[in-house]
C-alpha cells in the first residue's frame, strides 16, 4: 500500500509542477560578455558538463578578483574560491563541490565586505552570482540523486563509473550512440528544462525578468544597475519578447487543453 501511495504522490507532484509551468510564463533578458554562436549539447550529460565548466570558470574568475584582499592562498591551493580541484566532471559530487565552494566564497566576501575596495553594488552582484551557483548546483544534485542510474544501479557520485571524472566525460563523447544511450540520464521534461534553463543563463547577468501568471499576476524584476542607466533598445526588445512569448504560450495552452479533452473523452468511452 505504501508503494502505491508513494507512486501516487510522485504523480501528483509531477502534475502539479507541470501545471505550474504551463500557467506561469517567464521571460529573461540577459547580457552576455561573449557569444560563441554554437548550439548547446543535446545530451543531458554534456549539458551538465557545460554548466559545471561555466560555474568552475566563474569561481576562478571571482577568486582572482578577490585574492589580493581576502588571501593569502593556503598551501596547495591555486585559486581562492575554486580551491583544491577534487572533481572536474558533471556528476553528483561535482555539483556538491560547486555548491560548497560557492557558499564558502559568498560568506567570505560578506564577512569582509567592509574592507573591500569595490562598489557595494559590485560586491552584492558577485555574492548573488555565488548564491545562484550554490542554489542551482543543489537543484542539479537533487535531480541526479533521483534519476542518475547506470545499468540500473544508483550513481549519485558513489558508483565506479563516475561522471565526476573528466576522463569519463571524454570517453562518453567518443562512444557510439547506442553505448552512450545506456549511460544517459533518464529525465522527465521538467527536469530537462531545469538543466537547459540553467545552462542557457549560466553566469550571465539577467537584467530584466518578467513572470506572468494565468491569473493575470505580472511581476517584472529589473537589476539595480540597469534601472539606474536604462537602455531604450533593450527595454523595447524585452517588451517585444514578452508579446511573442505570450502568443506562443496561448497556443501551447490551447493545445494542452485539447489534448486533455481528448484524453478525458477516451477514458469516458472505455468506461
Amino acid at each position: 500500500m505504501s508503494v502505491i501511495l508513494g507512486n501516487r504522490k510522485k504523480l501528483e507532484d509531477k502534475i502539479s509542477s507541470t501545471l505550474y509551468d504551463l500557467t506561469h510564463l517567464e521571460i529573461n533578458t540577459i547580457i552576455k560578455d561573449e557569444m560563441s554562436g554554437t548550439k548547446a549539447p543535446s545530451s543531458p550529460r554534456l549539458l551538465l558538463y557545460s554548466l559545471s565548466s561555466t560555474y568552475y570558470s566563474k569561481l576562478i574568475q571571482l577568486g582572482e578578483k578577490y585574492v589580493a584582499y581576502l588571501g593569502p592562498l593556503p598551501d596547495g591551493v591555486t585559486n581562492l574560491f575554486r580551491g583544491v580541484e577534487e572533481n572536474l566532471g558533471s556528476g553528483y559530487e561535482s555539483f556538491h563541490e560547486l555548491s560548497h565552494r560557492a557558499e564558502s566564497a559568498a560568506h567570505l566576501i560578506r564577512d569582509n565586505k567592509a574592507r573591500l575596495p569595490f562598489p557595494e553594488n559590485d560586491i552584492e552582484s558577485d555574492i548573488m552570482m555565488l548564491k545562484r551557483i550554490e542554489t542551482i548546483s543543489n537543484d542539479i544534485r537533487s535531480i541526479l540523486k533521483i534519476v542518475d542510474t547506470v545499468k540500473g544501479k544508483p550513481v549519485d557520485g558513489r558508483d565506479t563509473y563516475k561522471f565526476d571524472l573528466e576522463e569519463t566525460i571524454s570517453n562518453f563523447r567518443t562512444m557510439r550512440s547506442d553505448e552512450a544511450d545506456k549511460l544517459e540520464l533518464d529525465l522527465d521534461l521538467r527536469q530537462l528544462m531545469v538543466i537547459k534553463k540553467a545552462n542557457d543563463i549560466g553566469t550571465e547577468r539577467v537584467i530584466l525578468q518578467t513572470v506572468i501568471g494565468m491569473d493575470g499576476d505580472l511581476t517584472t524584476r529589473i537589476s539595480k544597475s540597469f534601472a539606474e542607466q536604462p537602455v531604450p533598445f533593450i527595454n523595447a526588445m524585452h517588451h517585444q519578447a514578452i508579446g511573442i512569448s505570450v502568443d506562443f504560450w496561448k497556443t501551447l495552452i490551447n493545445v494542452v487543453v485539447e489534448l486533455g479533452k481528448n484524453f478525458i473523452g477516451m477514458l469516458s468511452n472505455k468506461s
